[in-house]
């Protein structure tokens, strides 16, 4: 009796022993269960958030492009413009020459001369301006906000010409007599001779052309002898008839103000 009193309490003791492994792997298996739906619930969150940031970038990211497509396109377009009316005034016999980077076009000295320490231009010299004039207003007028109907337009590039600068300069020379002050007066007195003959007088219709913005597209602007044709620089003082020349200079409308800005995007490394 007494050995099977011994031997039930053995067996009690066993099955205690066994209980209680058994709570602690029970509570061990709970705690990795809560451990694993927390990893799993933070393992989601990130995911979610990681795929919003990826969004997030994906649509900077096409909106960069959209600006590098916008601006690629008024730099093609430009040239296009350009070299139509390079075309349109060697047609006309008179040879130009088109910076396409910056959007230039040089009028030579073998179409428009100026005489030394003059703003003006010969007699002889109008009829020319008179064709550049022609030109521009047969070519522009597609190009600005309220182009004219027919088929001749594309309307696709309405509104994107944002202006023409008449810009003037002389040759390095120093002035120091007559009516002007210096080579920068003088440059922006033939600026403005320019503009006032060839688009008031010759072609006032281009002086009504408006941008996107509902500004007139014609300024001017004098440089004096500061920015000389390339191969034309020169060290000392030379009546340099390269350098005593307008040049036009056609700027496109920027990108659409929906784009966002591409400061904030290249701080954000896209």
């Amino acid at each position: 009796m007494k050995h099977q009193n011994h031997h039930e309490l053995l067996e009690d003791e066993g099955t205690g022993y066994l209980i209680s492994v058994s709570d602690l792997m029970s509570s061990l298996l709970f705690v990795f269960i809560i451990t694993l739906m927390a990893y799993v619930l933070n393992f989601h969150r990130a995911t979610q958030e990681t795929q919003q940031k990826q969004h997030v970038l994906q649509e900077e990211r096409d909106h960069l492009s959209a600006v590098i497509d916008d601006l690629t396109n008024s730099r093609r377009l430009r040239t296009e413009m350009l070299e139509h009316i390079r075309r349109e005034l060697e047609m006309r016999g008179m040879r130009v020459e088109v910076d396409s980077e910056h959007g230039i076009l040089h009028l030579t000295e073998e179409t428009l001369q100026f005489e030394t320490g003059r703003a003006d231009l010969p007699a002889d010299q109008l009829l020319r301006l008179a064709k550049v004039g022609e030109v521009l207003a047969e070519v522009l007028p597609c190009y600005v906000a309220s182009p004219p109907p027919g088929p001749l337009c594309n309307p696709l590039h309405a509104g994107k010409l944002e202006s023409v600068f008449v810009e003037g300069h002389t040759d390095n020379v120093p002035y120091g007599r007559g009516i002007f002050k210096d080579n920068w007066d003088l440059s922006a007195q033939r600026a403005m001779y320019i503009y006032r003959t060839m688009v008031k007088e010759f072609q006032p219709a281009l002086a009504q052309l408006l941008n996107a913005d509902g500004f007139p597209i014609f300024g001017v602007a004098g440089y004096g002898e500061g920015r000389p044709r390339p191969g034309h620089h020169h060290q000392t003082p030379v009546s340099d008839p390269a350098n005593r020349r307008i040049d036009l200079r056609f700027i496109m409308m920027p990108p659409r103000e929906d784009i966002a800005p591409l400061a904030a995007l290249k701080e954000k490394g896209l």
